[in-house]
């Protein structure tokens, strides 16, 4: 029988009649004074005088056998007696006692289960299944204390302890380094529905971890309190920890658990619901899950992980409380997060699909990596997916700390947080490059990137992409072989990216200078956003993108600030050591795309059109002649309006210029002997055709600039 697969112990029908006979006698005995009492409780005390057997009546005192509703008292006996109790059997007892000495080792033992009203231990071995039920009228509360000798449990084996009432564990006096609790042979501790465990802060509780079964756990179906002093650490070594209930860490406490899985939520075939929760404004550190092999015939089962049992299963951290999940712990699941607190990766692995609500900020911890990385894409729970709604910071500095998001494993950003990397944070895949892990930014999240001091952030080998904004603020490093953004991805901010950026479709804004220490592209749907300056003789864009290597351009320019100036003036709004094609289009009123070898300007021209204008250079018309010349446009089929840069020179008297593309004329005055250069802004008629008249005799040259759809 797994001990650990949360299906409650069933009392046997005599230890259920016996438990129900104790209470009636309990009540029996307060009735009115004077009355008698249906049964007079006896407590034996073990002298051990004949041999280790419970059923020999001369081993007690008085003697007889103890019967239920009786109370035991065990100590260390003299030299010559016994002072282990062994076939304890099924029985229900008012109170146990059990006492030993350093040089007396005490035991209680058997295959019965004991169902005890109170409990007084204080040193020695039970080796019994033992429930704590106090009954109703008993003010002595539990009590489980360390003294000069250890205390242990479940040496038979696959037996547990179980509390249905309030157990106080208080520091012992001399209780010293040693183990405060030790559970044997994979043996368990249950906090019933109806209990509390009160445990010190500094207390320490040891599982043997022999042989090759399962491993102890310490089950919370009710409620863990830790009390005491503050400033202390308590400690479950080699212990697994099942959380369907309350765990209370006061602030400034640590509940320290190495070496055993860990499983949150109820049980759903039982009908036992989980209500997990952290509270108390403390840490649980989960340093390390350890333990049973994963059975994918029967996933619920502990393993090597902390596993939410159910789909959507939730562990709420109450106000201040923090789940630290140390270099060796592992999630596993399909789980959620959520309440007050917050989440710490120290190393961790994220192997299932958890979800952490906004109220529970995650942050990595200085000097360590943890991962995101799937173990079964096929089972549900093992995909290796963390959604941070409440924002995730990987921690910078010096040292730092390193996030992975491995392959086929995803970070979403959802809506409303950010992904935190300072300088000297990093993440990456841990691998190049065709299997890259995903980091998705939804529409209303951020990636706040390469502020603070320390070694510029580092985004590595991974697959960065989504339709949020990424903040550059600072210096980044990238290495990242392609990006997976989509319309409406937003690229802003300052500072120097050392590496390839690759924005794609993004809308990339410059709130200064932003300096790329590669190359740079971008695709037909992408956006760039540069701010024109605000003098009017600015030659030069104050936030612009300033590329060393190839500009591969694509898309539009959609400038911020005015873009009025004084025709010809140009305004540099991207440099690079070398542009390669181009802006598909400006939506620039006033203004037109003016590429060079190095750069991108913009021009001002005295036509203001709203419209996306093309650019779209070359000769249309040089001729001298008076009268009519007609000549192609050399314009697409879908444009409807046509920019010209007309120049008339050489009239030996004042003339006048009738400029067409068959859907409206413009009229262009020259005096005489002058020459006029004008930018006209003309409709397009399906002929694609200029049709040029004028009225003297002189030269024009007719240059193309752009158009528009």
């Amino acid at each position: 029988m797994d001990t650990r697969s949360r299906r409650p112990r069933t009392l046997s029908a005599a230890a259920l009649a016996a438990l129900l006979a104790l209470v009636t006698a309990l009540a029996g005995l307060t009735v009115v004074a004077g009355a008698t009492p249906a049964y007079a409780a006896t407590v034996y005390t073990w002298t051990g005088s004949v041999s280790p057997q419970w059923g020999n009546p001369q081993n007690w005192s008085p003697q007889g056998i103890p019967a239920s509703g009786d109370g035991v008292s065990v100590g260390p006996r003299p030299p010559g007696s016994h002072s282990t109790v062994e076939n304890v059997p099924d029985v229900t007892l008012s109170q146990l006692t059990v006492t030993s000495d350093p040089n007396n080792a005490v035991s209680f033992s058997g295959p019965g289960h004991v169902i005890v009203g109170n409990l007084q231990w204080t040193g020695g071995a039970i080796n019994v299944d033992l429930t704590v039920s106090a009954p109703p009228l008993d003010p002595t509360p539990s009590l489980i204390s360390p003294q000069q000798t250890p205390l242990t449990f479940g040496s038979g084996g696959d037996q547990e302890l179980t509390f249905l009432s309030d157990v106080h564990m208080p520091l012992g006096l001399g209780a010293g380094q040693a183990p405060w609790l030790t559970l044997m042979f994979d043996s368990n501790l249950r906090i019933g529905s109806t209990a509390t465990l009160h445990l010190d802060t500094g207390a320490d509780i040891l599982s043997s971890r022999c042989c090759t079964g399962a491993t102890s756990t310490v089950i919370v179906d009710g409620r863990l309190r830790l009390a005491g002093s503050t400033g202390f650490t308590a400690h479950f070594r080699q212990l697994g920890l099942d959380i369907a209930g309350e765990i209370e860490v006061p602030s400034g406490n640590t509940l320290e658990v190495v070496g055993g899985p860990v499983r949150v939520g109820g049980d759903v075939a039982t009908g036992t619901v989980g209500d997990a929760s952290l509270t108390g404004g403390g840490t649980l550190d989960l340093v390390e899950t350890d333990g049973d092999a994963f059975r994918p015939a029967d996933p619920r089962l502990p393993d090597t992980t902390m596993k939410f049992l159910d789909v959507g299963e939730t562990l709420t951290l109450a106000g201040g409380s923090v789940l630290n999940l140390g270099a060796f712990a592992i999630t596993s699941g399909v789980g959620r997060i959520t309440g007050a607190g917050s989440l710490r990766l120290a190393g961790a692995t994220i192997r299932g699909d958890l979800t952490v609500d906004p109220g529970v900020p995650v942050s990595t911890v200085a000097g360590t990596t943890s991962r995101i990385t799937y173990w079964d894409r096929n089972v549900p729970g093992q995909r290796g997916v963390l959604t941070p709604k409440g924002g995730l910071t990987v921690t910078g500095g010096s040292p730092g700390s390193t996030l992975r998001v491995e392959g086929h494993s995803r970070l979403n950003v959802p809506d409303g947080s950010t992904l935190h990397v300072p300088a000297g944070g990093e993440i990456s895949s841990g691998g190049c490059c065709t299997t890259l892990g995903e980091i998705r930014l939804d529409p209303a999240s951020r990636l706040r990137l390469g502020d603070g001091l320390g070694d510029p952030a580092l985004v590595k080998w991974v697959d960065l992409g989504g339709s949020g904004e990424v903040l550059h603020v600072g210096r980044s490093q990238w290495d990242v072989p392609y990006t997976s953004f989509v319309s409406g991805a937003r690229i802003n901010g300052t500072g120097q990216v050392t590496g390839d950026l690759h924005a794609g479709p993004a809308t990339v804004t410059p709130t200064g200078v932003l300096k790329v220490d590669g190359d740079y592209d971008a695709n037909i749907a992408g956006v760039y956003r540069p701010t024109l300056p605000a003098s009017k003789k600015g030659s030069v864009a104050p936030s612009r993108l300033v590329v060393t290597g190839t500009a591969t351009l694509s898309g539009q320019v959609s400038p911020r600030g005015s873009t009025k100036f004084e025709e010809g003036h140009r305004v540099v709004v991207l440099e690079a050591g070398a542009v390669d094609k181009g802006f598909q289009c400006s939506v620039a009123p006033g203004l037109v795309l003016d590429p060079r070898r190095t750069s991108v300007g913009l021009r001002a021209i005295d036509p203001r059109t709203p419209k996306c204008t093309y650019p779209s250079g070359g000769k249309v018309v040089k001729a001298t002649f008076q009268g009519k010349r007609t000549a192609k446009l050399g314009v697409p089929a879908e444009a409807d309006q046509v920019l010209l840069e007309v120049t008339v020179s050489g009239a030996s008297g004042a003339t006048v210029l009738k400029a067409s593309a068959g859907k409206r004329s413009e009229k262009l005055s020259v005096p005489a002997g002058r020459k006029r250069t004008v930018t006209l802004l003309l409709p397009v008629a399906a002929a694609r055709k200029l049709t040029l008249t004028l009225g003297r005799q002189a030269t024009v040259l007719v240059t193309r600039v752009g158009w528009t759809r």
